[in-house]
């Protein structure tokens, strides 16, 4: 079936909940620990996902759709109380059907979960099950051990920039020079 035959609010959802099967801590909430250590508690609790239907055809508001974006509160509603950064939802979707059949998709990540290069691989996964894939060709890695430091820590590379050098005339100008 094409993809205009689809309701796109349909097909993103789905896409959307299979790919947070293999991406589950954005269904979760971002909790502070104590010493403001912060963690990702996987409720469960889910995205929240926005479903809204504009009464004008993209062409009608094809001026507006450039920058400054007029229309920009009605593209991403701000569900109160969401866009914390502690105890909310990690993503905030909003799919905006128009009467031409065309569709906005609007997106708000907390970007203390994630940083760009993550959210991409994450929505190029959404991409592909929109698209009719089982899994994202590229699967996470929720590794986080490996950022752990060894105990006792030990020195495993020689970083130069380290280096103790003897203190002259040229070391305080080279410092200078890097520094300021």
């Amino acid at each position: 079936m094409r993809m205009q035959m689809k309701d796109p609010v349909k097909v993103i959802r789905e896409a959307l909940a299979k790919a947070l099967v293999f991406y589950y801590p954005f269904a979760g909430r971002l909790r502070e620990w104590p010493n403001r250590k912060l963690l990702v508690e996987c409720t469960a609790e889910s995205i929240l996902f926005i479903e809204a239907d504009a009464d004008v055809t993209l062409e009608q508001s094809s001026d507006a759709l450039e920058l400054p974006f007029p229309y920009f509160e009605e593209m991403l509603f701000d569900v109160p109380g969401s866009s914390e950064t502690l105890n909310c939802p990690l993503l905030l979707v909003q799919v905006t059907r128009f009467k031409c059949g065309g569709f906005a998709l609007a997106l708000r990540v907390n970007h203390t979960v994630s940083d760009a290069p993550g959210f991409v691989q994450f929505m190029s996964g959404v991409a592909e099950m929109a698209r009719g894939k089982q899994a994202p060709s590229v699967l996470p890695v929720w590794e986080r051990h490996v950022l752990n430091a060894r105990s006792p820590p030990s020195v495993t590379c020689i970083h130069r920039v380290y280096d103790e050098v003897e203190d002259n005339k040229s070391t305080r100008l080279l410092a200078k020079l890097e520094f300021h």
